[in-house]
């Protein structure tokens, strides 16, 4: 059954007691648990951006946001995988007809992970279709995913820039996944050796960034209208805000539980709770006031913009970065407490890190962007 904003929100927020337990189990596996795969399938929160005509909830960006959010303090690794999850069924439905029957009618529930990131890979055109040869990294969730997307150009023309859907059975998975941040996404790489992609599992990323995708004609709702680089970041930053929240309640227990939390030195401890607050809370309404305007542009059948999309990158890269200062700063505060791995905080300040690192959270970049726009000194 299809659920709306409410219900999203409540099945996360009662994931996320789950999520913790099993974060430590996690990072020991480098990939989700297979019972956390079992409980967010049934929750019905990886369709929330799915079509309804294969059993989605098909509802706006801002709520993936506000449910990843949610997840998020529970723990990093599962609620990043979570939000791949659900991201993904938006992007399948910019596809053909054919590829989104392809892929859910055999299995609605059935998972997709990505590699978008063109790596410059062989891609040789085929009779009815395209060969792919290669390596491409970073696809969390690709141990429990029935379907990988796969970016890269055509031609060596950066400008024809393409996602091909590619089934479990045509790549093989390079298990590489050992880091010192988000060790539970499995994010390892996928390998292709002249894996054959028919025309109709092909889509132009020129067509989707215009609105021109195959998969809106038959998907009317607004949400398959949004571009995706520029917008889609948002939910990946909802994460590591979600893990913001969770470390400043974290902290407080650790205070709480502090032999000498109060008298000498306690001060700077109480300083740095407020501050972790106050920036959590901060990026928290950032990124929500910034998805929710977009949704709402969207839904009034209007276009989103170059300035839309630059806003976004803007302030979901501030909001990230507003959250790995407090990350840092609160593990400071530790001290050598803070070390043991049975202390949440420091998985917490790890998870932070690894996911800033992503390409698109980056703050400099997105920040020179949107002020060369604004002030009209690009070029």
């Amino acid at each position: 059954m299809p659920l709306d904003r409410t219900e999203t929100l409540a099945r996360a927020r009662k994931l996320v007691p789950v999520l913790r337990e099993r974060a430590r189990e996690g990072e020991r596996l480098r990939r989700m648990p297979d019972n956390t795969v079992a409980d967010l399938i049934d929750s019905g929160l990886l369709r929330v951006c799915q079509p309804a005509r294969f059993g989605g909830s098909e509802l706006g960006w801002d709520v993936l946001c506000e449910s990843s959010i949610e997840l998020g303090q529970g723990d990093g690794s599962q609620a990043w995988v979570a939000n791949i999850y659900g991201e993904h069924p938006m992007f399948v439905a910019l596809f053909g007809d054919e590829a989104q029957h392809e892929v859910w009618d055999p299995d609605p529930n059935a998972l997709i992970c990505a590699s978008i990131i063109p790596p410059g890979n062989k891609v040789e055109p085929a009779s009815g279709g395209f060969r792919l040869s290669g390596r491409w990294s970073f696809a969390s969730g690709v141990h429990h995913a029935a379907w990988c997307m796969l970016g890269d150009v055509v031609g060596g023309d950066p400008k024809d820039h393409r996602m091909f859907l590619v089934p479990r059975a045509d790549y093989r998975i390079d298990d590489d996944w050992h880091t010192v941040g988000m060790c539970g996404t499995g994010s390892a790489s996928v390998v292709t050796d002249g894996a054959f992609v028919p025309a109709h599992r092909v889509v132009s990323m020129l067509d989707i960034h215009t609105g021109k995708a195959p998969g809106a004609r038959v998907n009317k709702a607004p949400l398959y209208r949004m571009p995706l680089l520029g917008f889609a970041q948002l939910a990946l930053a909802a994460v590591p805000v979600g893990v913001a929240i969770g470390m400043v309640n974290d902290f407080r227990a650790f205070l709480t539980n502090r032999a000498g939390s109060s008298g000498s030195g306690a001060e700077l401890l109480q300083e740095r709770f407020a501050e972790a607050a106050a920036a959590a809370r901060a990026a928290t309404l950032l990124l929500m006031d910034t998805a929710r305007r977009n949704t709402a542009i969207l839904e009034a059948g209007e276009t989103l913009s170059e300035a839309d999309s630059l806003r976004s990158q803007h302030d979901g890269g501030y909001a990230v970065m507003l959250v790995r200062r407090a990350a840092t700063r609160l593990v400071e505060a530790t001290g050598g407490r803070g070390l043991y791995l049975t202390q949440p905080l420091q998985r917490g300040f790890r998870d932070i890190l690894g996911a800033a690192a992503h390409g698109s959270l980056g703050w400099d970049r997105s920040a020179l962007r949107y002020a060369q726009f604004m002030l009209g000194a690009r070029g």
